[in-house]
């Protein structure tokens, strides 16, 4: 049920620590960075909805300019969203090899749900801009292909936006539902299918925990690029600072309020195989990033200062890792049996690298057999050197050993005379080596 179990090998030991600290990087650049998109991409949506309902030009302001500084650009939208969450596919196809679970095959959706999701909100930024260039041509009078063309923009603008969000949240639902399963082997064999999702507990707790996340770091995201990033936007129109701020406080301490909930909830469904201390500590270290966020934000609502944005929007990232390791515990710590699974393949790929089992070409092994070595060999019979049956067995099908020692033999035995150098070629040794080695195993 691996679908990349073709394109990707079983990772050793080393390897898998080394994995962990990519995945555990890629979550952390990819997860603020969709949760932010989301939490944009809703907020700008309804307030430019607002805006147009009401007609207050302010609304849509706010509409535009959180999806310019929020969004970033396409390269770097695609560089903190799509390149991380390809790693992730990847990292857990590796990790994942050999396992019935449709963990991979639900990651892989929804990378691709997310890259059209990606196209839908930035196609409704674009819109922005369209709107602004037909606003800019107003003074004078529009000719009807160009109101018609407005319309269009405006009317497909709401469109793109309203269909990002919901391929986003589909994709997020999926990944989540994918890094919640690949985390409880209990459930690889039962939970097979993707309706059997929309009835987990544990998946919707993290989606949900997912989605308050996006609440929290979209609001810190706000205040700190609104009101630090560069000296603040617009600093001259008390009212739209007002609003955004406003707006953005409430945003970020809604998420914050109920993330407790989903930690307590989530520490409830963990299994005995998930549990440890290193767990438990991060869950802390959560709870506690969580109270202190919860209290700046309501300093910067009590008060008409933001110089504590920078602070929260450095602590809501330090919630993200806290939160992230200890899911990354929870997962290999159910990931044991795994673990000893894709060792013991690793070190059959190994031995098979190492030349275990040789690819030979250009020599004909039965033939050099039959010149240079059935005058003193045979299998099964003593002749002047020992039957292969006796000796081959001892080199435990390693098979480049025995090509070596073919190659330049040394005595080993001292009830027979010492083999002579045959003056092989290192591939035709090879190659005797290989044939030698089939005949023993057959009989």
């Amino acid at each position: 049920m691996n679908i990349f179990e073709q394109l990707v090998i079983p990772p050793s030991s080393e390897h898998i620590g080394l994995l962990t600290v990519m995945q555990i990087i890629s979550l952390l650049t990819f997860l603020p960075f969709a949760g932010i998109t989301l939490g944009a991409s809703v907020f700008s949506v309804y307030f430019k909805k607002r805006g147009k309902s009401t007609k207050n030009p302010l609304y849509i302001m706010m509409a535009k300019d959180v999806m310019d500084k929020l969004t970033a650009g396409k390269a770097a939208g695609f560089a903190l969203g799509v390149l991380p969450m390809i790693t992730i596919v990847l990292v857990y196809a590796q990790l994942l090899y050999g396992a019935k679970v449709i963990s991979v095959s639900l990651l892989t959706l929804a990378l691709i749900l997310y890259i059209v999701s990606y196209v839908f909100i930035y196609n409704y930024k674009s819109a922005f801009q369209l709107e602004a260039v037909i606003g800019a041509l107003k003074s004078g009078t529009l000719p009807g292909e160009v109101r018609e063309y407005e319309d269009k923009v405006v009317y497909m603008g709401s469109r793109y936006g309203n269909w990002g969000i919901s391929i986003l949240l589909t994709a997020m639902f999926l990944f989540i539902s994918g890094m919640t399963i690949a985390s409880k082997p209990g459930v690889w064999g039962s939970v097979d299918n993707i309706l059997k999702l929309l009835v987990s507990a544990p998946i919707w707790v993290n989606f949900l925990y997912f989605l308050s996340s996006s609440a929290m770091v979209t609001g810190g995201a706000i205040l700190y690029f609104f009101f630090v990033w560069q000296g603040g936007v617009r600093p001259g129109n008390l009212d739209y600072a007002a609003a955004i701020k406003k707006y953005a406080v409430i945003t970020a301490f809604a998420g914050t309020l109920i993330q407790p909930i989903f930690i307590f909830a989530g520490t409830l469904f963990l299994k005995p195989y998930n549990a440890s201390s290193g767990v438990y500590a991060f869950a802390g270290f959560s709870l506690l990033a969580l109270l202190l966020i919860g209290a700046m934000l309501y300093q910067i609502f009590k008060s008409s200062e933001t110089n504590l944005s920078g602070a929260v929007f450095f602590l809501i990232f330090m919630l993200f890792t806290f939160t992230i390791v200890k899911d990354q515990l929870t997962f290999k710590n159910a990931m044991k049996e795994q673990y000893l699974v894709l060792g013991s393949k690793a070190e059959e790929l190994a031995k098979e690298k190492q030349g275990m089992i040789v690819q030979v070409s250009g020599a004909d092994g039965e033939k050099i057999y039959n010149e240079k070595c059935v005058a003193c060999h045979k299998f099964d019979v003593k002749l002047v050197g020992p039957p292969y049956q006796e000796t081959v067995p001892k080199y435990s099908g390693d098979l480049k050993k025995l090509a070596a020692f073919i190659y330049n033999p040394q005595k080993i035995n001292p009830d027979y005379p010492a083999m002579p150098n045959q003056g092989l070629k290192q591939k035709e040794a090879d190659a005797v080596a290989k044939y030698i080695m089939d005949k023993v195993g057959k009989k």
